[in-house]
């Protein structure tokens, strides 16, 4: 059993959901969904963790019997553990998971006893941060083999992936004559859920009840659910979603139809709290938005089974997978989810949902948020959230989704039913699991067969942090460019009230001062249908790339539209992953 099992890299708060120093994010739930899984469907005749010190390898063990006790896995198999410097033991297992991407730390340690030791294999999680950024350029220079693996957790990321090892490579061969091969295998493998957790709570009739008596919410009324992260900055942008509830609101305003909004999460501060509900006044005045709390348990549950739909505006180069969709889906919610990154792959177009039209800012425009990121002027969070605020979300497409949800129960139900079997046969842990042992044992035999690079003995402007626009330019469904013609929807009075809402103003430098930007909205006011170049000809470099993203940042609030060049292919996320 060997070659299709591996020793985990097993550091606690990777797998786990219990989050009590931080808030939890995508990657714990992943990796604690993972730990589940692969306990419950891996062939294997033993769990083997690398740890750092005893009390976790006391740990691992626990988790391991607990996990098979609570899901009656038989028979029992048992946990054991290995140290990182116990290479020979590592080798005999034949792979060494890693639950994150950054594979170069480790390659360095391998290569003293020999780099057909044994494989590496990480997975992707968000790949915006500095540190990611760096280790994947790194993968160029580190010992690194055909035999080891990152498993893409989507087409897109791996295309972010592939991006930086080509913008990098152009670097080193410039400075050197030379291009370095990066010989790592980058399949894609979606993340994973047990799916029947989630049939369970979105099926759940008492936890529906208690939590639409709990706001009011009557037997007729629609309610949208958003479950994740409540970080304007770094997950959703709260404000298209709320616009397009209210933009739905208004054209069911006749037919007696009432919507909701749940935002099931955790804030990571007050002043968060305070933007999300200040916003929620602001923007959908006629859609109560109902908050609850996202900490995993009966509460948040709920929410599953008090949705009638599922909706995320993914807007965040953080993002890399998404795995609320798919719970969603198994929870037997239709989809209204942005046409971005995992969520390209997942949501099947008419489906088991509906993927809204994406657009980011021209590429170039983001050069002067990586340059300032690149040299500690830019924290991370200000970073992502600069590129989210030029990047819009078609407010009217979501809006049309929501409005045919909503007058048509049949639909909901097709589509919770479809989603329902795509969660069961593509994203079950059932499912995804043989695919890892498959990776696993297609390295051993690369480890036996493929030629070796650099066997011992032997000793944009910046490639690693390009402009966002251009290595997350796989993230959207297109993206904006000079010729791109923009009409005003607002009125110059109306637009001007964005600048009060503080979840669009956190970021001020990113766009021009009020002043000129309301100058700029009038000019498109004026001449609708003009293109960005026309707009913002008579300005200079700097300027013109401050106008451009203004222009983009007015598109994401909804105060006027970017006019698409063409009609797009929505089949992108249909046949799986």
């Amino acid at each position: 059993m060997a070659a299709t099992n591996a020793a985990i890299l097993f550091e606690p708060a990777s797998y786990d959901t219990a989050r009590k120093d931080e808030l939890l994010k995508g990657r714990h739930v992943a990796g604690a969904s993972f730990l589940d899984g692969f306990v419950r469907y891996a062939d294997v005749d033993e769990f083997v963790a690398i740890t750092f010190t005893p009390q976790v390898a006391d740990v691992f063990r626990k988790k391991i019997d607990t996990v098979q006790e609570m899901f009656g896995v038989a028979p029992r198999r048992p946990g054991r553990s290995m140290t990182l410097d116990q290479t020979a033991a590592i080798a005999a297992m034949g792979t060494f998971y890693c639950p994150d991407p950054t594979l170069p730390r480790f390659s360095w340690d391998r290569r003293f006893v020999g780099q057909r030791a044994y494989s590496f294999c990480g997975i992707t999680h968000t790949v915006s941060s500095k540190g990611v950024m760096q280790s994947l350029a790194d993968y160029l220079t580190a010992p690194l083999q055909s035999w080891d693996a990152l498993i893409c957790t989507s087409t897109a990321v791996r295309d972010v992936v592939r991006g930086v090892h080509e913008e990098y490579g152009a670097y080193l061969e410039a400075r050197s004559g030379a291009r370095l091969p990066q010989p790592v295998q980058l399949p894609v493998i979606p993340l994973g859920l047990d799916a029947e957790t989630f049939v369970a709570r979105g099926s759940d009739a008492a936890a529906r009840k208690a939590m639409r008596e709990r706001f009011g919410i009557g037997e007729d009324d629609v309610v949208a659910l958003f479950l994740g992260r409540l970080a304007f900055h770094a997950k959703a942008h709260c404000s298209p979603m709320y616009a397009a509830l209210q933009r739905a609101q208004e054209q069911l305003a006749g037919e007696g139809r009432q919507l909701h909004m749940l935002m099931t999460g955790q804030f990571p501060n007050q002043h968060a709290e305070v933007g999300y509900k200040k916003a929620a006044t602001l923007i959908c005045p006629d859609v109560p938005v109902h908050f609850v709390d996202g900490t995993p348990g009966p509460e948040s549950w709920a929410s599953w089974a008090a949705a009638d739909m599922f909706l995320s505006l993914s807007d965040n180069i953080q993002e890399s997978f998404g795995i609320t969709p798919i719970e969603a889906m198994a929870a037997g919610l239709p989809c209204v989810v942005s046409d971005w990154d995992g969520y390209k792959d997942t949501i099947v177009e008419g489906e088991t949902g509906f993927r809204i039209r994406s657009t980011m800012s021209i590429p170039g425009t983001g050069n002067t948020v990586a340059r300032a990121f690149s040299s500690d002027r830019l924290t991370y969070d200000r970073y992502i959230g600069a590129a989210s605020l030029i990047t819009s979300v078609d407010i009217d497409e979501t809006a049309e989704a929501i409005v045919r949800l909503t007058r048509d129960p049949a639909l909901r139900r097709r589509m919770g039913e479809a989603g329902i079997a795509r969660a069961r046969s593509v994203y079950d842990w059932s499912a995804i699991i043989p695919q890892y042992q498959s990776l696993w044992a297609e390295l051993g035999d690369r480890r036996r067969l493929d030629a070796e690079i650099a066997p011992p003995p032997a000793f944009a402007a910046n490639p690693v942090l390009p402009d966002p626009m251009v290595s997350f330019r796989a993230y959207p469904t297109e993206h904006a460019a000079f010729k791109t013609r923009v009409e005003a929807v607002f009125k110059a009075s109306r637009a001007e009230k964005i600048f009060d809402d503080g979840t669009a103003t956190f970021i001020p430098e990113l766009i021009l001062p009020r002043s000129e930007a309301m100058a700029l909205f009038e000019r498109i006011e004026q001449a609708s249908g003009a293109s960005i170049g026309d707009l913002i000809a008579d300005l200079d470099g700097a300027s013109k790339y401050g106008a451009a993203r203004t222009v983009m940042w007015f598109a994401k609030f909804g105060a006027l539209r970017l006019l698409p060049a063409a009609s797009r292919d929505t089949t992108a996320g249909k046949g799986g992953s």
